[in-house]
Order: C-alpha cells, then structure tokens, then sequence
C-alpha cells in the first residue's frame, strides 16, 4: 500500500484501523509503523473528524410529531367485515367492463344495420360485391386488376 492509497482509506474509514476492511489492517499498520509526516497528518485529520461525529447527538422526537403523523395515517378497514360486490369494484374496473360493452354493442348495432339494409331490397338486385359486373360496385371492386 502506498501513501496515496492510505490517504484515501483512512478519508473513507476514519483514523481506527479496526474499523477498516481486515484486507488493508495490516498493510494499514506497514504504512503507520514508517511514521511519515503525511501519514501521521492524515491520521491527524481523521481523528478530529471521528471525534466531530462521535460527539454528535440526535435531538429526542417530539411525541406530538409521532402522534400527528400516526393520526393522519389512512384508516385501516375492518378485515372481518367484507367488502360487498359493488363495493370492490372501483371505476377503472368499471370504465374497462364498459368499454368492452359499449364496443360490443356498436358492432351489434352496425351489424343489424347492414343486414337490414341487404334485406330490405334497398340495394340493386346485381350487387354481390364479388363479381367484376356488379354494376356500380364494380368500380370501388374490381378483383381482376393487376398490380404488377
């Protein structure tokens, strides 16, 4: 370990080397045991800050901040009184199953509207939309076309 190493493990872990990872205690001791000046002013530096949060006490709660945040908590539900059917469906469940219905609905609703229309007669005998003489659907249809 070289002097610039243990600068930088003694800023990480502090000035106790039985705080440090057992992999650098030794080589942390080789490097004190030289008794170089920059060495000796890391240590220095790190024990002061030790010291500074060593000393350092928490201020205690207030048991009125406890009990306004326990009060302003939601409400824990009953678990023995079950929720009604109605009651656990919330409205994304509802605008979901609503959706589905409506578009169901709307493709009936079409649906019954065209067959009403093919057999009501309202259309030209000749159109099937299958063959290339249907008459007027013949231009929107035109099946032998080549694209090529």
């Amino acid at each position: 370990m070289n002097i610039e190493q243990f600068i930088k493990l003694t800023d990480a872990y502090g000035a106790i080397i039985k705080h440090w990872p057992e992999i650098y205690q030794q080589q942390a001791q080789e490097v004190i045991a030289l008794n170089l000046p920059e060495v000796n002013e890391a240590l220095k530096q790190a024990r002061l800050l030790d010291e500074m949060f060593s000393s350092h006490t928490l201020a205690p709660v207030e048991r009125t901040l406890f009990d306004s945040i326990v009060a302003s908590a939601p409400k824990a539900d009953n678990p023995l009184v079950k929720p009604s059917f109605w009651q656990q469906w919330n409205i994304k469940s509802w605008l979901g199953v609503s959706g589905f219905i409506g578009t169901g609905l709307a493709g009936a609703v079409a649906g019954a509207f065209f067959v009403s229309i093919w057999t009501s007669g309202l259309l030209p005998d000749g159109i099937d939309g299958v063959s290339e003489s249907s008459g007027t659907m013949a231009q929107y249809v035109d099946v032998g076309q080549e694209w090529s």
